[in-house]
Formats: C-alpha cells, sequence, structure tokens
C-alpha cells in the first residue's frame, strides 16, 4: 500500500542516479565553523580560503557590527522583543531601522521581516488576490515563485529575461485586470540582471506593478550601492524593492520597500509579517550599523568588485564559460553531478572551499560550482582558485561538462 513518505525513497533514488560514482552527501552537508565568512577559516587543524558566502562586503565580522549587537545583548537579551510586531515586538529600534531603510531606497515607506523568504513570498501571496495577475520570471527566487503558488490570484512564469513571451502573456489579460510583475534584480545561481528598464516600459504599457527582489543587488550594484534599480536609473519607476539582510548587510532578515498604503495593508494581511516573532534586537541594532557602514564605506564595494574581475578574467582565459554574470555570483554549470567532485578536490587538495548547487535547486543533469567573492579578499587569493579550478580540470572532465551545459536553463534558485 502506497505510503506519504514513499517520495523520499523515489527522490534520493533519482539523486544517486544522477550522481552515479560522484555521489558524496557529506559535500552537501559540510561541517563549518560558526564565524564561517572570513576569506580564511580554521577547520579540523587546517587553515582553508573560503570563497562560498554572500557576506559580500565582509559586514558581518566588522567590529562596530559585533559591538553594538554585544551591547543590546547585554543590556536586553538575545531573543527579545519576544512577540510579533503587531502584538509586543514592534519596538522603537523596528522603527529606526526602517526609517532608514526607507531613507536608503528612496521609497515613502518600508517593513521589515523576520525572514527574506517571508518578506517575498508573503508580500507576492497577500497582494495578489483573486481575479487578480502575477507574472514571475522563471529564474527568480523560490521565494518569490512560492509567493505566487500562495496567492488566491493566477500565476504564471516568462521565459528568463524574455521580455516578448512576458508582453505575450501580458497582452492576454484585460487592461483593466491588476497585475504584478515579479523578478529578481541580480539572478543568485547565474548572476545576471533582470532588464529593468524594459520590464518598466512593459509595467507602464500593460497597467502592471512591479516587484523587484534585489537581495544580491543591494550594496553590490549602483554608484551608492542601492542597487540594480540605481544602477539602471529606474529607482522610482519600481512600486516594490524587496531584499534580505543575509547577503551585503551581513546580518539575518529581510525587508519590503514601498508606498505606505501597500506596506499598511501588507503589515495587516501577510502571515509572514502577522504570525510570526519580530526580529531580535541585537540583529536589528547590527543591521542599522550595517547600513551605515555600507553607506560610509565604497571601498569595499570597490575591492570586491576588483576581486570579481580577477576571478571571471581568469576563468575565462582558462577557458570556461560562465556567461555574463553583472551581479557579484560567479558560476561554472558542469554536466551531471560533477561539481561534487570538483568541490571535494578543491576542499581536499587545494585547502578551497566554493559550493555545490545540485539537483533540484537547478535541473536535473546540472550542477554548478558557485564562488562569491567579498570585499575582504585579494586579488591574489582570486588568482589561487582560478589556478586551483584549472589544475582540477586537469583531472576531472570539468571543462569539458561546463562547455557542454554552459547554456542550458537554471530553474527555480535556492540561495
Amino acid at each position: 500500500m502506497p505510503d506519504i513518505f514513499d517520495k523520499c525513497d523515489v527522490f534520493w533514488q533519482r539523486v544517486k542516479k544522477l550522481s552515479g560514482d560522484y555521489y558524496d552527501e557529506s559535500v552537501f552537508f559540510r561541517k563549518f565553523p560558526i564565524t564561517n565568512c572570513l576569506p580564511e577559516i580554521e577547520m579540523d587543524g587546517k587553515t582553508y580560503l573560503q570563497i562560498a558566502t554572500n557576506d559580500y562586503l565582509g559586514l558581518a565580522t566588522h567590529p562596530e557590527v559585533r559591538k553594538i549587537a554585544a551591547d543590546v545583548t547585554a543590556e536586553h537579551g538575545v531573543g527579545t522583543p519576544l512577540g510579533a510586531r503587531p502584538l509586543t515586538g514592534n519596538t522603537t529600534m523596528h522603527l529606526e531601522l526602517e526609517r532608514k531603510l526607507a531613507e536608503f531606497r528612496r521609497t515613502e515607506d518600508c517593513l521589515v521581516f523576520n525572514l527574506g523568504l517571508g518578506a517575498m513570498s508573503g508580500t507576492i501571496a497577500c497582494i495578489v488576490g483573486r481575479n487578480e495577475r502575477v507574472f514571475v520570471d522563471e529564474y527568480a527566487h523560490g521565494c518569490v515563485s512560492d509567493g505566487a503558488k500562495l496567492c488566491k490570484g493566477e500565476a504564471s512564469w516568462f521565459k528568463h529575461n524574455d521580455m516578448d513571451d512576458l508582453e505575450n502573456q501580458l497582452k492576454a489579460c484585460p487592461i483593466d485586470q491588476p497585475k504584478l510583475i515579479a523578478v529578481d534584480g541580480v539572478y543568485g545561481m547565474t548572476g545576471d540582471l533582470a532588464p529593468l528598464p524594459d520590464l518598466v516600459e512593459l509595467k507602464n504599457k500593460y497597467n502592471a506593478q512591479l516587484f523587484v527582489d534585489d537581495a544580491h543587488g543591494t550594496g553590490v550594484m549602483g554608484e551608492n550601492g542601492r542597487g540594480t534599480p540605481e544602477l539602471f536609473g529606474v529607482e522610482d519607476e519600481i512600486e516594490l524593492h524587496g531584499g534580505t539582510f543575509a547577503k551585503s548587510f551581513g546580518t539575518f532578515g529581510g525587508y519590503l520597500c514601498g508606498p505606505k498604503k501597500v506596506l499598511d495593508f501588507v503589515k495587516y494581511n501577510s502571515p509572514s509579517f502577522v504570525l510570526t516573532k519580530a526580529l531580535p534586537s541585537p540583529i536589528t541594532a547590527a543591521t542599522i550599523k550595517t547600513l551605515e557602514l555600507m553607506q560610509a564605506m565604497p571601498e569595499r564595494r570597490h575591492q570586491l568588485w576588483e576581486n570579481i574581475n580577477v576571478l571571471r578574467s581568469g576563468l575565462r582565459e582558462g577557458g570556461f564559460d560562465i556567461g555574463n554574470p553583472e551581479g557579484a555570483v560567479t558560476s561554472i554549470f558542469t554536466k551531471g553531478a560533477l561539481a561534487l567532485p570538483v568541490v571535494r578536490m578543491l576542499m581536499d587538495k587545494h585547502d578551497i572551499i566554493v559550493n555545490p548547487v545540485m539537483y533540484p535547486a537547478v535541473p536535473y543533469g546540472i550542477s554548478i560550482v558557485r564562488m562569491t567573492a567579498s570585499a575582504l579578499h585579494t586579488p591574489a587569493q582570486m588568482q589561487r582558485l582560478v589556478d586551483a579550478i584549472i589544475e582540477v580540470s586537469n583531472h576531472l572532465p570539468l571543462l569539458e561538462g561546463n562547455q557542454a551545459v554552459a547554456h542550458k536553463a537554471v530553474a527555480h534558485v535556492s540561495e
């Protein structure tokens, strides 16, 4: 008789079939030290070069950030305030962070969530109601797609960055049907950007609103680090700006910026805001500080881009097709589960940590070696990574696998 847990066996059989001789569960769930985002980390008596976290500006361990979090913890405790924001969790500290984020994003208002996932999925799920429509880029982060699946309206997905496909779907809807377009500013596996000027043109033409999850763009893109909307000069044309604190901010949580009337609606109607505990005060205080540092230290963003450019030029000179990433993520796509032994060899033979990405985060038959530099790295460390990857490709068919699948599509991503 069928059992509800049968799918678990089917899933792992599928993964093992894909992986073949490369199957290595330990690579998926490696154990890391608590401070895992420094350029060099200590594990089991060895020093590793770490190029695998999203602490793009190196703010997670900044002395000022650590001090303010420690001071708030000493005064108020670790988990306070204990309560949801509509109950006992709304503090002057949360309101200060929201005010400063709204100023930074140049929007009327801001709402802080305790999860980036909650900010994205919770907003879309409650904003798109019955007889309304949401259009989602097929590469969008899983939390954006989940919000579309949870909404009470209609949801459809358009081909990645394909404005013709999106326009055809928009044309098929009545012009007076309320509609939302939801995209990432920077796509988290490929590193390419949403064509925001084209999206603005389409949303104006078809009476839609535009939601941009700029998790990977904020702090990284634009002259002042305000992300892809600033880079493209369309900040005022985007109705809803979403993001996470778990990348350039170096902390935890998420936010939504936009018109006050919309945010007031979300704060009363989104379960991911109403039914969950407020962001803890040490994290809230630390995020206020990292927002200040992000704006006060543009040299960190400049250093980040120097590192990224060394990494990408080196990989391309080595024959790898890395596509056209414009954000901070650099990926090598390859066949099957080949990313697993590549990551293992980089770790075991070269003392370098990068990330493997496997099905179901990407389509069956593809895996990714994913690298994320930070402002704390150096160009010399980037060159060390390039040299190690080229050396690994002399022992494993990484280059061949990359060239075979470099242009295949990536499905809904997990980072």
